[in-house]
């Protein structure tokens, strides 16, 4: 039982990706200057994170950096955001985590 127990935990762990929230793909997602958000009301920050030590291995990167991108989307839009400006990524080995800046550009 303790073998069945060690191999089959980190698969279980592991099921979770982020998926997106209904409508929160029509909120950009841009890279660049603060200056472009003059404008904007500062809506607050907003951080994605997808993957974990146990679990790293069993999921590509491109897959982890889906999921913390729909996590910050799906932030953003209960904040009330339509727009969100990534800061530079964090450098993780394990994981990808993402910070940015939430706004209201459109009225």
């Amino acid at each position: 039982m303790k073998k069945w127990l060690l191999v089959t935990a980190p698969f279980v762990l592991s099921a979770c990706v982020t998926m997106p929230e209904p409508d929160s793909e029509k909120i950009n997602v841009l890279w660049g200057d603060a200056l472009e958000m003059i404008g904007c009301e500062d809506k607050g920050v907003v951080v994605g994170s997808q993957g974990h030590w146990y679990d790293y291995w069993m999921i590509n990167d491109g897959t982890l950096t889906k999921g913390a991108v729909n996590q910050m989307r799906n932030e953003a839009m209960t904040l009330g955001a339509d727009t969100i400006l990534l800061y530079s990524p964090k450098p993780f080995s394990t994981s990808v985590t993402f910070l940015a800046k939430a706004y209201r550009c459109q009225p």
